[in-house]
This record gives structure tokens, sequence and C-alpha cells, in this order.
């Protein structure tokens, strides 16, 4: 009997074929890291696109269901990035955009304050493009204010320069929660902040995640009289440029040369969930 490959059940399932994909995707995302090489990068993409659907066809074949069966079109990965739509197939996608990922959970005014800090910090342009962070210091209390000053790279998002962020490049996602201290109440903030980065020359990326930083933070602010506290903070930041970061910078990968070693990525969506523990292993070594 002669019939259509698109009449088995598998591929009828719109799910599982998206599935498929996703995996292909995450596939390529990791050899292109383990390998970190730019030279071929599009004979990478197409040979782990065939091992991943090879191996479904192959199973198939064992049980005989492909006996006389014609192929269908499959959609592959393929080289180069999408920048109609820059967080397509990241985790970050159907995030809100700027300002309206930061939430706040009630109309208590301690939200509020920090709200503001957490927009002057990590999305104001005039704080990660122009590095004039004022708006935010002018939030903080007076004596806090020469600290903070002397450690922007930890508090603020502030964008290698020479980089440009798409329109509407930021999206965000997290949550506050309200506590207290020596009578004052506190604000915990934990946000994951998505920028994504213009890339001159979009044909020569195989990932969309080569344009796109993560950062994550969970912040402590006390709220006094003179203004916001700083208690403690911690962070974390991914899929990023390793000597930016280390001048204090924030910038995609796709601005310098790709490097061997760097720590596994078991799942990348840790990266993206603000929440639960924030991981400590470093990406860029």
């Amino acid at each position: 009997m002669h019939y259509d490959i698109e009449d088995h059940p598998d591929l009828q399932d719109s799910a599982w074929i998206r599935g498929a994909n996703r995996r292909a995707r995450r596939e390529v995302r990791g050899q292109r890291r383990r390998a970190r090489l730019r030279r071929h990068s599009g004979k990478i993409v197409a040979a782990i696109a065939l091992v991943a659907v090879g191996a479904v066809v192959f199973g198939l074949h064992r049980t005989g269901t492909f006996d006389g069966v014609s192929l269908p079109d499959v959609d592959l990965p393929h080289s180069g990035v999408n920048v109609e739509q820059p967080f397509a197939g990241t985790p970050a996608e159907q995030w809100s955009d700027g300002e309206r990922g930061i939430v706040v959970p009630s109309t208590d005014p301690a939200f509020e304050q920090v709200r503001q800090a957490l927009v002057a910090a990590r999305l104001d342009p005039a704080t990660i493009s122009d590095l004039r962070p004022d708006r935010y210091l002018a939030l903080l209390a007076p004596d806090a204010r020469d600290h903070v000053a002397a450690n922007l790279h930890h508090w603020t998002t502030r964008l290698k320069p020479g980089t440009k962020l798409f329109p509407n490049g930021i999206k965000a996602s997290g949550t506050m929660t309200l506590g207290e201290r020596d009578g004052n109440k506190t604000v915990t903030a934990d946000h994951v902040y998505v920028y994504a980065f213009e890339p001159p020359d979009p044909k020569k990326l195989l990932d969309q995640m080569e344009m796109i930083a993560a950062v994550r933070e969970r912040v402590t602010y006390e709220i006094t009289p003179e203004g916001l506290w700083p208690l403690k903070a911690q962070g974390h930041r991914y899929s990023i440029a390793c000597k930016a970061s280390d001048e204090g910078f924030l910038g995609p990968q796709f601005i310098e040369p790709l490097q061997q070693g760097g720590s596994p990525v078991q799942d990348e969506r840790r990266h993206f969930t603000a929440g639960g523990e924030i991981p400590t292993e470093d990406t860029c070594r």
C-alpha cells in the first residue's frame, strides 16, 4: 500500500512537530557553544538538523512505517537570524517590552519607588546607553550614592559603547515582594532583563542568542525617608560578550571572537527564570 508520510499520526500532531523543531534548535545551540566555530557554520547546522530529524526517520523505518513513503518538506533550523523579531525562538519571546515587564503586585508606594529605581538602572537610555545614571542615583539615599556610583557595573546596565539595541529591544520579567527592616519597609525585586542587539551583518550569525544578552538581578532596597538604601544584591549574566563584561559593560556574543571553554549549559531556561536559585556557573570561563 502506498501512502504519504504526512498521514503518519506523529506528523499530524502540530505540537509534536513544534517540539521536534525546538529540540533540533536547542541541539544546534549546544553544538554551537561547544564547538565555538564560525567557519563552516552552515555545514554545522545542516549536519545537526539532519541528525535530529534522521533519528525520527530511522525509528519509523525500523518498524516498516516508511515502506513506499514519499518525504514531505521539513522545517529545519537554518543559518541567519530573525532581525524582524529579534526575540523569536528565545525564552523571552512572549515577555512584555521594557517597563511593562516590571509589574508591581499592589498599590503600596514602596513597590512603585523600587519600580522607578529598576527602570532607571536597567532600562533608561540615559543610564544604559549614555552611561549617565543620574536619575537612578537621585532615587537613592545620599549616603548610599557614593558606594553605588563607584560600582555602577553591579547596580546598573551599561551597554558596550558602539553597540545598539533594536527598537523595543528590551524585555523583562520578574517579581517583587515586601518585607521589613528596623521599622522600614523593604522590597526585594527579582528580575531578568533581556537585551536584543542589532548585528552589523545578520547573515554571519547562526543562532538568535548570539545577539541576545540576559541579566538576572535579585536586589533588596530599604525604603527610608532619605531615599532607597540598597541592602544586598545578587546577579548573573548569560549569553554575553565576556571581555566587555570584564570591562563592566554588557554586550552580545557577536561583538567578540568566539572562545573555547565556558561552563556547559544544562538548561537554558534557568537563565531566564526569576525566582529560585541564581545560577553560579561562569559562562565565560
